[in-house]
């Protein structure tokens, strides 16, 4: 269980930080893909997490997210709502809870509910600056008992330069950004978290460190527009 809730936390790291600031670049654009290969702290690979854009009126997309583990098994599958309105880029912190979670945890009738919680970017990025805090709140119940409660901390973002990074999928110019994490469940982790985000895409690359040692990494591999 706790591998499987590992999974479900980069996948919502990644689901909720993976998009454009505009509103006409990839997931606000119907049928855009994204793959986004996952590897653990030596390199090797941990799995992949692919979005999809389910519909799209260029300001308010749906997009579907599939987790697979490093043998090409899917865990879950996630559906979120991203928004744009030109100021900023706004997703629903509920896009982490797949309506499959119970069915990779081999849980029947289980039923979460959360707390409406939205993760901005404004689109006047400049390094220096410093992005909103977010806090996300899920409790998990099965036969009307609460089995599970869950809290995730995203806090001390900012932006720490500009650089520019090459994958598999592209060379991209990224902005920088750091950030703390906290996650309270079954388990209590703090991270240290470095995304590089292109304005143009999305994060094109993360690192997470716990104490100052590298514990997994993401990138993208795969661009369907």
């Amino acid at each position: 269980m706790k591998k499987i809730w590992f999974v479900l936390l980069f996948s919502f790291i990644t689901i909720t930080l993976t998009e454009a600031q505009s509103c006409g670049y990839l997931l606000m654009t119907n049928n855009a893909e994204v793959e986004m290969s996952m590897y653990d702290k030596k390199g090797n690979s941990s799995g992949k997490v692919i979005y999809k854009v389910i519909s799209s009126n260029g300001t308010e997309a749906k997009v579907n997210s599939k987790v697979f583990n490093e043998k090409g098994k899917e865990l879950t599958t996630a559906e979120g709502t991203y928004k744009c309105d030109g100021k900023k880029f706004a997703v629903d912190m509920r896009a982490m809870l797949p309506g499959e979670q119970a069915k990779s945890m081999n849980m029947k009738d289980m039923e979460v509910k959360t707390n409406d919680a939205t993760l901005y970017y404004p689109t006047n990025l400049s390094v220096g600056s410093s992005l909103p805090d977010n806090e996300f709140v899920a409790d998990t119940y099965t036969g009307g008992m609460k089995i599970m409660s869950m809290n995730l901390r995203v806090t001390d973002r900012k932006v720490e330069g500009k650089e520019n990074i090459t994958t598999p999928a592209g060379t991209f110019e990224c902005y920088k950004i750091s950030s703390n994490q906290n996650v309270k469940a079954i388990f209590n982790i703090s991270m240290q978290t470095i995304e590089w985000f292109s304005p143009n895409v999305g994060i094109i690359k993360t690192e997470t460190y716990r104490k100052g040692d590298l514990v997994s990494s993401t990138l993208i591999t795969k661009i369907v527009k």
